[in-house]
C-alpha cells in the first residue's frame, strides 16, 4: 500500500471517530463545536455525568465600568479533581470566545467591563448547558450594599500586614432584628483594618465629590481606646496606620465627630463632641459627604441628629485623590455595619439622607 494511500485510509479513519464522538455526544445532550479536534471531542466527554461535573459561572450582579470581570466554567472528575483542557465557549456581546480548562479546571475568558450605562451580555456555553446573564454597567464612583451580605464585594486592607482580623457576615442583633457585617481586629496599638470596595474607582478631589453612608452599631475590644469610622483616604499602600491622608467621621471612646491625619501620621481634631454612642446595641447611621475640601457630616438615631458638622476644611487637609473606606483602628476597634451607599456628589446638588433605620424614604436639604 502506497504512502497516499495509507493517509487517505487514517483520514477516513479519523473522519469516522470524529463523527462518532458527535454522535455520542449528542447523545448525552453535550455540545460541541464543528471546528473541535479529535481530543477536544474527547475531553468534551468530560462534562458527562459518568465522568465528573461542572459548573458555571458568572461576574457578580454589580459590574463596574473599567472592572476586570470574568465568566466561564469549572470542571472537575468525580474525585472533585480539576479537569484540564476541556474546551467551552463564552460569548460576550455576540463575538464568541473559545476557551479551555487549566489544570484546576477553570475555563474562563477575562475582560474588561465598558463604559458606566453599556448593556453587557455574557452567555457561557459548556458540556450540555448555555446560560445567559445581562447587566447594566454601572459608574465606578458609586456602590450600595444593602442587605447583600457577601464579604467578597470588599478589599480588605491592614497595617500591619500581620494583623489578625475578623471580617463576617449575619451577625445577628436581636435589638431591631436585623443582620449585618461583623468587623474587628486584633486588640493591638497603633493598627488598622480598612474597607473598600472592589472595583471603587478612584476619586478626583477636582473632579467630583462624593456622598458616603452607612448603618452602624458600634462596639468594641478593649477599653484602652477604640475608633470605628467611615473615612476618606488618599492611599491603600499602607507603611504606617494613619497612612498618608485621612479624614474620618467616626465614634471615639466618650465622644464622636470630625478627625484628620497628614503625612506626620498625627492625629487630629476638626470638630469633636463628648459623648460615646450607644454601644452594641444601636443601629446609627453616618453621613459624609465631601466636595473639593468642602464637608458636611451628620450621625442620627433614626431620625434623631446626634452629631452635626459642616465646613470647609481645605486649610486642615486637602486630596488630589482619594478613596472610601470602613476603618476601625486603636486597640480595640470593632462594629456590626450594612446599608452602604457610595455616591458622586456635588455641593450644589444639596443635602440628601437616607433614614434606614425603619423605612427607605429620601429626606432631601437645599
Amino acid at each position: 500500500m502506497s504512502i497516499a494511500s495509507n493517509v487517505c485510509e487514517t483520514n477516513t479513519k479519523l473522519a469516522t471517530a470524529r463523527t462518532l464522538l458527535r454522535e455520542k455526544l449528542t447523545a448525552n445532550g453535550i455540545q460541541y463545536d464543528n471546528s473541535d479536534t479529535i481530543f477536544e471531542l474527547l475531553k468534551r466527554w468530560s462534562y458527562t455525568n459518568f465522568a465528573g461535573y461542572y459548573f458555571i459561572f458568572f461576574p457578580d450582579d454589580s459590574v463596574k465600568e473599567g472592572m476586570e470581570i470574568s465568566a466561564g466554567v469549572s470542571i472537575y472528575d468525580n474525585d472533585d479533581n480539576g479537569i484540564e483542557g476541556v474546551p467551552a465557549e463564552v460569548i460576550i456581546n455576540g463575538t464568541s470566545y473559545k476557551v479551555y480548562s487549566d489544570s484546576n479546571g477553570r475555563a474562563e475568558k477575562t475582560f474588561t467591563a465598558g463604559n458606566a450605562g453599556d448593556e453587557l451580555e455574557v452567555t457561557v456555553v459548556a458540556g450540555s448547558s448555555s446560560e445567559t446573564n445581562t447587566y447594566t454597567i454601572g459608574s465606578a464612583y458609586e456602590f450600595t450594599d444593602d442587605g447583600k451580605q457577601d464579604t467578597d464585594l470588599y478589599d480588605v486592607i491592614k497595617y500591619p500586614t500581620s494583623m489578625s482580623h475578623t471580617f463576617s457576615t449575619y451577625e445577628f442583633d436581636s435589638r431591631y432584628s436585623k443582620y449585618g457585617y461583623l468587623l474587628s481586629k486584633a486588640v493591638t496599638s497603633s493598627s488598622v483594618v480598612m474597607l473598600i470596595p472592589k472595583g471603587m474607582k478612584t476619586f478626583d478631589s477636582t473632579e467630583t465629590g462624593i456622598h458616603f453612608s452607612i448603618q452602624m452599631v458600634q462596639k468594641k475590644n478593649s477599653n484602652s481606646g477604640w475608633a470605628d469610622a467611615i473615612a476618606l483616604i488618599n492611599s491603600k499602600e499602607l507603611s504606617h496606620y494613619r497612612d498618608t491622608k485621612i479624614l474620618e467621621l467616626g465614634t471615639y471612646n466618650a465622644k464622636k465627630g470630625v478627625k484628620y491625619s497628614n503625612a506626620n501620621h498625627v492625629v487630629n481634631e476638626v470638630n469633636t463632641t463628648t459623648g460615646q454612642l450607644t454601644l452594641d446595641s444601636v443601629w446609627y447611621t453616618f453621613d459624609m459627604y465631601y466636595d473639593n475640601g468642602y464637608l458636611k457630616a451628620t450621625i442620627m438615631n433614626g431620625t434623631t441628629q446626634v452629631y452635626s458638622y459642616e465646613g470647609d476644611v481645605s486649610n486642615l487637609i486637602s486630596f488630589d485623590v482619594f478613596y472610601p473606606a470602613i476603618m476601625i483602628y486603636e486597640y480595640g476597634g470593632a462594629m456590626i455595619f450594612d446599608n452602604v451607599v457610595i455616591e458622586q456628589w456635588r455641593r450644589e446638588d444639596g443635602w440628601k439622607r437616607m433614614d434606614r433605620n425603619r423605612n427607605s424614604n429620601w429626606w432631601y436639604w437645599t
